[in-house]
């Protein structure tokens, strides 16, 4: 694989699971210098260790997004960067109508919140020229009776990448979404039991109907989404600031 990323650095927040890994996975192999920050220190560690035994460079880091003190120390420790993808997140399933406030608030905070304190990192420590991604859903732009605070929180990281990239763009920094659709992850395993324990559905034929309403017929894969993420920190990508590209098979045509 090319090394576009060489010499650059980048940090990934959840990138020890999932989409995150695969993007970790991705940006080392064209040889950029990964910072895989997790909540789960022992397995951001042993996704670092992992890249290491493979020959790229990569580190862990301990990060709570929740936590506006540690970007703090997350900032000290980085340096300047030149990459920075904003991919933490959370979901919880309710109807909207029985949606309890501290649901609200804990999707918000982590969702929301962390990706305004990941790009407010990102607008201190990325060097002139770089670039930062933020993780965004199709279900920022869809209704979602059953996870109401997760589309919204969604809709808000669209909101602020658009936001800074407006601000960043005189750095000459992009700022740039991408939105998956249904992908292959832990996530997409749990959202088919959640709503299938809702709905009073089987959570096999549930995901079953919304493939087969998929116009790939599908579901995504992390790298998939790896491989987007990986196109917009390029200089592929060098005239494309404050867009959103969806990843979900056609899920959203826009």
């Amino acid at each position: 694989m090319a090394a576009r990323f060489a010499g650059k650095r980048a940090l990934v927040t959840g990138g020890a699971r999932g989409i995150g890994r695969a993007v970790v996975g991705r940006l080392a192999a064209e040889g950029a210098e990964v910072v895989v920050a997790d909540l789960d220190a022992a397995q951001a560690a042993a996704v670092a260790a992992g890249l290491r035994d493979e020959g790229h460079s990569a580190e862990p880091l301990p990060l709570d997004v929740g936590d506006p003190t540690a970007f703090e120390r997350a900032g000290e420790r980085c340096g300047t960067l030149d990459i920075v993808v904003a991919n933490a997140g959370i979901q919880t399933f309710a109807p909207a109508s029985e949606l309890g406030a501290s649901d609200w608030d804990r999707v918000v905070d982590i969702n929301a919140r962390g990706t305004l304190l990941t790009l407010q990192l990102a607008a201190r420590h990325l060097a002139e020229g770089g670039t930062a991604i933020t993780i965004a859903s199709i279900q920022a732009l869809l209704p979602n009776a059953l996870s109401a605070n997760y589309a919204a929180s969604k809709a808000a990281v669209l909101s602020l990448t658009k936001s800074f990239a407006a601000e960043l763009a005189p750095r000459g920094i992009r700022v740039n979404a991408v939105a998956p659709g249904r992908i292959d992850t832990g996530l997409s395993d749990y959202a088919s039991s959640e709503v299938g324990r809702i709905t009073r559905q089987d959570a096999a034929e549930t995901l079953e109907r919304r493939l087969a309403a998929n116009p790939l017929g599908r579901i995504g894969r992390p790298e998939e989404v790896a491989a987007v993420v990986a196109f917009l920190a390029s200089d592929d990508a060098s005239y494309i600031t404050g867009e959103c590209v969806n990843v979900c098979g056609g899920d959203v045509m826009a």
